[in-house]
């Protein structure tokens, strides 16, 4: 099995999925992630990440389909560091910026073009540079270059 050492860790929020469920190619890109949390060499399984709160979001919105939720990321009970917390945005930036603690060190927090800004005017995120928001088109392009990663990674395997 092909293993990848991806420079990023990947937590996404339901608005992410919310957007995502209404984009053409939002198929391809669950699959692209689906193999992207698999062949991770430090997290293979565990990669890609959703908060169980977020996940109860998702549950109550018929857009997004179920099976691809569970294949593209894995559920992560809210740690009880998080507790403290109201926000749902404090709390992903908060958990994005703990899973930095282990390699590859760093993190993409996937969010809907809507939500991307209060992201980024967020009091936790200030001055994080291990932690990179994303949304839309960004995100996308992101996806996408991890995929190529695995796609390339498998060919050199394949040799």
């Amino acid at each position: 099995m092909v293993r990848v050492e991806y420079s990023h860790r990947v937590l996404c929020n339901s608005n992410f999925l919310d957007w995502l469920s209404q984009q053409p190619d939002r198929e391809q890109l669950l699959s692209r992630l689906m193999h992207i949390k698999s062949s991770s060499k430090y997290h293979r399984g565990e990669h890609n990440i959703i908060l169980e709160s977020e996940e109860k979001i998702c549950m109550e919105m018929p857009k997004i389909n179920q099976k691809y939720l569970g294949g593209a990321f894995k559920s992560e009970e809210d740690p009880e560091f998080l507790s403290i917390h109201t926000d749902h945005i404090s709390k992903n930036i908060i958990f994005a910026i703990y899973l930095t603690h282990f390699k590859p060190y760093a993190c993409v927090l996937l969010t809907s073009p809507e939500k991307e800004k209060n992201y980024k005017l967020n009091q936790h995120y200030n001055k994080i540079k291990r932690v990179v928001v994303l949304s839309s088109e960004e995100a996308k392009k992101s996806i996408n270059d991890y995929f190529r990663a695995f796609v390339n990674a498998r060919e050199i395997e394949r040799l």
